[in-house]
C-alpha cells in the first residue's frame, strides 16, 4: 500500500494507471503546490539492490534533460524502504488506450506522433541514455495533441519486459528489437526499432508481434520472422521499413527517423488539429535533410554516382551574386555603343570621298549608316540585356547557384545559411533548425535542376553526419522572392 506522504513533501490522491511497472498516483506538492505524478520504481521480485540502486542513478540522470517530448523527472525519493519517481502529470491518454479507444489511427497523426518522440528519444540519446522501454504505452499524448515519452530508462531496468535474475519475467517482449531477443546489451538502434514497432501498432491497430502466452515463443517469432508488411500504413510504409530494419548497423538513427517523421507529417497535415499540434510543440521540418522515399532495397538512401559542384562558398555574398549579371549587362551595353560609334565614324569618312564623286548619293549614304549604326544597335541592345539579366539574376542558373551555396553553408548551421531561407522555414524555429545541422558534417549537391517558369528546384544530395555515415536524398525546394531581385528557399519536400 502507497504511504500518504512521500518524501516529506508529495501527498498521495488518486490512482491515475495501473500496468506491468505497478501504479502510478496523482499527488500534491505541498511544496510547489503543483500536481505531479508519483511510481514506486525498483526493487521487484527478483531484483537486487544493484538494481534498485541503477534504477535511482539513471532517474537522477534523466531528470535533468529538459525537452517537450520527454516526460520531465522531478525528484527521486526513498520512502519506507522503496524508490519513487516523481514527474510531470500529463493530462490525457497513452498511446496504448488511443488504440484500444479509437482504433487505427491516420498515418499523418501517427507521423505526428512519431516524430515528437523521436525528437525526445533522440535528445535523450545524445545525453548517452537508452530508453528501453519503448512502446505504445510509455507514449503519451495530451488532450492538445503534444506526446511525450515516459519511463525512459527506468521500467527496462526495473524489469518490465525483460528476463529477472530469478529467470521469470515481467510486461511482453513484443517490442524488442531482434538483437535484444537474443539476449544483447540495449543500444540506442533498439529503442529506434522500438519506436517503429511502437508507430506500427499506432497505424495498423496491433503490434508488429503478437502477444503470446509463452514469452520465449515471441522473443524466437522476433529472431527468427521478420514482421509482416503494413496494409494500413500508407505514406508510412517505408518510414516503418528503416526503422524496423532487422540489421542495427543499417537502421536509421534516431534523429533521422524524426526527421522523416516530421517531414511526412507536415506533407500530409489533413486538418486544423494537426497544424495546431505543430505550432503548439514547435515540432516542424528540417528544411534541409530529407530522405528519398524511394529506394530499390529500403528506405534508406543509397549513393549514387557523383557529380559535385565546384566546391563550397561558405563565405559567399548572395548580393554579389546578384549584382554581377547587371554588371556583365551594363558592360555589354557600353561596349556595343562604343563599336557602333566607330563604325560610323569609319562610314561617314569613306561616304565623304563618295560624296564628291557621286553628288547625287552623297545626302543618303551617311544619315543611313549612322542611323543603322548608333541607333538600332542601341535600342537592341537595352532591350536585350536587362532580360538576360533578369534571365540570369532569376532564372534557373540563379536559383540552382543559391541551392548550391545554401548547402555548402547550412552544415554546422550557420546565420548565413540561415538567412537563406524564407519565413516559412524561419517560423519552424532556429533551435530546432540548428539542432539538425549540429550533426551535418557537409551536404554534396550532386544533382540541381531549375527552370525559369517555375520556383521549384529539384536536387540530390548526400549527406555526411558527424558519425561519419552518409544518406541520399532528392527533394524540391520551392523558393520565394526575396524583394531584392534574389530567392530565398521557403518549402522544403520530397522530390
Amino acid at each position: 500500500m502507497q504511504p500518504e506522504l512521500i518524501g516529506g513533501r508529495y501527498r498521495v490522491e488518486d490512482v491515475i494507471g495501473r500496468g506491468g511497472m505497478g501504479t502510478v498516483w496523482s499527488a500534491r506538492d505541498e511544496t510547489l503546490h503543483r500536481v505531479v505524478a508519483v511510481k514506486q520504481v525498483g526493487r521487484l521480485p527478483g531484483e537486487s539492490v544493484t538494481d534498485s540502486a541503477r534504477a535511482l542513478r539513471e532517474a537522477r540522470s534523466s531528470a535533468g534533460l529538459n525537452h517537450p517530448h520527454v516526460v520531465t523527472v522531478f525528484d527521486v525519493v526513498e520512502e519506507a524502504g522503496h524508490l519513487w519517481l516523481v514527474m510531470e502529470l500529463v493530462p490525457g491518454r497513452s498511446l496504448s488506450q488511443i488504440i484500444k479507444q479509437d482504433g487505427p489511427l491516420d498515418p499523418a497523426v501517427v507521423a505526428d506522433l512519431g516524430a515528437q518522440v523521436a525528437d525526445g528519444l533522440a535528445a535523450l540519446h545524445a545525453e548517452g541514455t537508452v530508453h528501453r522501454d519503448v512502446k505504445p504505452g510509455n507514449v503519451l499524448v495530451r488532450h492538445d495533441g503534444v506526446a511525450k515519452i515516459s519511463d525512459f530508462g527506468i521500467a527496462r531496468t526495473a524489469g518490465d519486459a525483460t528476463l529477472t535474475h530469478a529467470g521469470s519475467m515481467t510486461g511482453t517482449p513484443t517490442y524488442f528489437s531482434p538483437s535484444l531477443a537474443r539476449g544483447g546489451s540495449p543500444a540506442p538502434e533498439d529503442d529506434v526499432w522500438a519506436l517503429g514497432a511502437t508507430l506500427y501498432a499506432a497505424v495498423e491497430g496491433r503490434p508488429p508481434y503478437a502477444q503470446q502466452p509463452n514469452p520465449i515463443a515471441v522473443l524466437h517469432e522476433i529472431v527468427s520472422t521478420p514482421p509482416a508488411p503494413p496494409v494500413r500504413a500508407g505514406i508510412l510504409a517505408q518510414a516503418l521499413d528503416g526503422m524496423l530494419d532487422r540489421d542495427p548497423g543499417s537502421r536509421w538513427p534516431m534523429d533521422e527517423a524524426a526527421h522523416v517523421l516530421r517531414r511526412l507529417a507536415d506533407q500530409h497535415r489533413g486538418d486544423a488539429t494537426l497544424h495546431q499540434t505543430r505550432e503548439q510543440t514547435g515540432a516542424a521540418p528540417q528544411p534541409s535533410r530529407q530522405r528519398a522515399e524511394e529506394e530499390p532495397q529500403r528506405p534508406a538512401p543509397v549513393a549514387i554516382a557523383p557529380t559535385p559542384p565546384s566546391g563550397p562558398r561558405r563565405g559567399h555574398d548572395r548580393s554579389r551574386r546578384r549584382a554581377w549579371p547587371l554588371v556583365l549587362a551594363a558592360l555589354l551595353v557600353v561596349g556595343l555603343v562604343a563599336g557602333a560609334w566607330l563604325v560610323a565614324r569609319q562610314l561617314g569618312d569613306g561616304d565623304a570621298g563618295a560624296g564628291a564623286a557621286d553628288p547625287s548619293t552623297s545626302p543618303s549614304a551617311p544619315t543611313e549608316s549612322p542611323s543603322e549604326s548608333t541607333s538600332e544597335p542601341p535600342s537592341e541592345s537595352p532591350s536585350e540585356s536587362p532580360s538576360a539579366s533578369e534571365a540570369a539574376a532569376g532564372g534557373a542558373a540563379a536559383k540552382e547557384q543559391l541551392v548550391r551555396d545554401y548547402y555548402a553553408s547550412a552544415p554546422g548551421g550557420t546565420d548565413e545559411a540561415w538567412s537563406m531561407l524564407g519565413p516559412s522555414l524561419q517560423a519552424q524555429g532556429r533551435a530546432r533548425y540548428d539542432a539538425f545541422w549540429s550533426s551535418i558534417r557537409s551536404v554534396d549537391v550532386q544533382q540541381v535542376s531549375a527552370s525559369e517558369d517555375s520556383d521549384d528546384v529539384r536536387v540530390r544530395l548526400v549527406y555526411t553526419r558527424t558519425d561519419g555515415t552518409t544518406s541520399t536524398e532528392d527533394k524540391v525546394e520551392g523558393l520565394v522572392e526575396d524583394g531584392q531581385g534574389g530567392y530565398l528557399l521557403d518549402t522544403d519536400r520530397a522530390g
